[in-house]
């Protein structure tokens, strides 16, 4: 059958090339005969119209199909933004764009999208759009909610605010723009938890953003207001399991507050419980001091 080698797969690891068209088959001397008896034993699966695999076809595999279906398609939406390590976990669909003149027909578990592609990039060396076109595709895919853990998650990493946002700029009026400009207005990046994530969300939404995981001193506090000197402690269970953590917690909690800063602790549970709550709380408080140190 002849082999193209392989590829580098998402993480680097060896991803091998497992797809072939009908015409490869036939012209490595494969009769069509024997080529539909290795379909009937198992030796082939059939992925896509005249698109074989030499095993049961992985997500990975079913991406090098459609490229091999379509040479002109370019990995899009959210099978791109996990290709480049956006998103998690692997989606269930194969999401492609194709050229504006190309069918959009396809078998269940792949969905074409019509449009023209620049610039293409190439991931494992396969053809996908860029990191920040991920944003504009997926706002079109993704319900409200993923959407909102998919930016934070994409620009804590991976990807610059400014480069989405120019992109939104230069593609205005492309489908899923309005709401990639609206999710930048309110990102939260840099959160190291999804309590920390939504209360963010929800001061945002407010209009009383806070520096996230920023410097105080020798300190780092998860959400911080210098003006009305407010830290915000979103705390896990091992606040209240690990001595030595607790310890060591409440000396740096009273060194902050001899220093003329308010400390607000909120648990896990109650910040995913109550967000709205919280970050009402919070924002009564931050008023309130930003108002009497001024």
């Amino acid at each position: 059958m002849g082999s193209r080698g392989c590829t580098s797969g998402r993480h680097g690891q060896a991803w091998p090339v497992t797809a072939y068209r009908r015409d490869e088959l036939l012209r490595n001397g494969i009769g069509k005969g024997a080529l539909e008896h290795r379909v009937r034993t198992g030796r082939l699966h059939r992925v896509l119209p005249a698109v074989y695999c030499t095993r049961p076809p992985t997500y990975e595999d079913r991406c090098s199909a459609v490229v091999a279906w379509k040479p002109k398609a370019v990995l899009s939406h959210d099978t791109a933004a996990w290709l480049w390590g956006l998103l998690v976990p692997e989606p269930e669909v194969v999401h492609a764009t194709v050229p504006m003149f190309t069918s959009p027909r396809c078998p269940p578990g792949f969905r074409l999208h019509r449009r023209v592609v620049e610039p293409v990039v190439y991931r494992a060396l396969l053809p996908v759009v860029t990191q920040e076109q991920c944003f504009v595709d997926v706002a079109t895919t993704l319900d409200a909610e993923a959407l909102e853990r998919f930016v934070d998650h994409a620009l804590s990493h991976r990807v610059r605010w400014r480069a989405v946002a120019e992109l939104c700029d230069a593609a205005r009026g492309m489908h899923g723009v309005a709401a990639v400009r609206r999710q930048l207005r309110t990102a939260c990046p840099r959160t190291l938890s999804e309590a920390e994530r939504q209360v963010a969300r929800a001061l945002s939404a407010r209009h009383a953003g806070m520096e996230i995981n920023a410097a105080v001193g020798k300190y780092y506090g998860d959400l911080v207001c210098r003006r009305a000197r407010v830290i915000v402690e979103i705390d896990g269970r091992e606040f209240h399991i690990d001595p030595h953590t607790f310890t060591r917690d409440r000396i740096r909690q009273n060194e902050l507050v001899l220093d003329g800063w308010l400390v607000l602790r909120y648990s896990v549970a109650r910040a995913l419980a109550h967000t709205d709550e919280v970050a009402d709380e919070i924002l009564a408080v931050v008023r309130k001091r930003r108002k009497s140190r001024a």
